[in-house]
């Protein structure tokens, strides 16, 4: 089974303040410039995936990784190499596991060993479980753990009990997903044509429909589950809507700058942080009364991706210059 190789280069750690909070750089811009597609954190909080789309550019051979993971308690970074332009990463429930989405394809990282899977108890080596479209959004659910994908194509699901392979729900262009901390409830967007502003809520493996989200005028871009039993969606409507997962109502709107392209929520619910295209900045929302936090400055590009620390103390962000910042929340 194949292991990755360390690449030491990002030790660099830098320390700064905006005017709503202060921030550290974990990895500065670089020569590769390659943008960062998605982070996520484990749910102990020490670990930190990074996902870039990197390109084929030996001149830079040095700088050049895929996929990377931070140690919060030490503070440094082991890089590794991956198969391919990545686009998301997870990490399961209990950590021991990462699931990330490079090409078409969804792969597994023992993190124990940081061995590269293929399936999860399967033993065709390094062959990814599936391939299908183009994957934009990878995440656990508790039971199995049994990972969840979305692309172009649906939405895939595979679970390590029995080695599950399949194509989850009959619905096309997943664009958009979440899973809620209990592991349990699942939101997603749907780029439907005739619907370009339909998110659902869903139950589980059983993909029981729960609610369906509808009032936004316009594309919904992101979902997230916020604390209370709420879900938080941005469109480009230029609002931010909380709503109750259970019922689908529609509890608050908020209103956000233009061109809205990702969306995190505190695990609280309390706090919302919005990114938007071409902008250096993160804006803040106070979920609850609907009112702006501030503006978090730091970076030079544009983010564009965003994961909360899950005791909601820490924002972590990267820009299409491949800097990937962390910044201090309100609680």
């Amino acid at each position: 089974m194949a292991r990755f190789a360390p690449l030491s280069l990002f030790g660099l750690c830098l320390g700064a303040c905006s005017g709503t909070g202060s921030y550290t750089i974990l990895v500065p811009p670089n020569q590769v410039a390659a943008p960062v597609r998605d982070l996520a954190v484990a749910r102990d909080g020490k670990r930190l995936a990074m996902a870039k789309a990197l390109g084929a550019q030996p001149e830079h051979a040095s700088e050049a990784w895929e996929l990377g993971v931070w140690s919060t308690d030490e503070g440094k970074m082991d890089f590794s190499r991956a198969p391919g332009e990545v686009t998301s990463a997870a990490f399961s429930p209990d950590g021991d596991m990462l699931a990330f989405a490079a090409g078409d394809g969804l792969w597994f990282i023992d993190m124990n060993g940081n061995r590269l899977l293929g399936a999860l108890g399967s033993s065709d080596g390094l062959s990814p479980f599936l391939r299908m479209g183009q994957l934009r959004r990878v995440r656990f659910m508790a039971a199995g753990p049994s990972a969840l994908a979305c692309g172009s194509d649906g939405v895939i699901a595979h679970r390590s009990s029995d080695n599950l392979q399949r194509v989850w729900l009959g619905k096309p262009e997943c664009t958009a997903l979440d899973v809620s901390r209990d592991g349990q409830g699942v939101a997603l967007v749907f780029g439907l044509r005739d619907e370009h502003n339909l998110a659902e809520v869903r139950y589980g493996e059983t993909s029981a429909l729960i609610s369906q989200l509808r009032g936004h005028q316009d594309t919904v871009i992101d979902v997230c589950f916020a604390g209370h039993g709420q879900v938080a969606t941005a469109s480009r409507d230029n609002t931010i809507r909380v709503w109750q997962a259970k019922s689908g109502q529609s509890l608050r709107v908020i209103p956000i700058p233009p061109l809205v392209t990702h969306l995190a929520c505190s695990p609280s619910g309390h706090v919302l942080a919005s990114t938007h295209s071409n902008d250096p900045t993160i804006h803040l929302w106070d979920a609850d009364r609907g009112q702006s936090l501030g503006v978090l400055r730091g970076h030079d590009a544009a983010i564009t991706a965003l994961a909360i620390s899950p005791d909601g103390s820490a924002l972590y962000s990267g820009a299409q210059d491949g800097s990937i910042f962390m910044w201090s929340l309100p609680r």
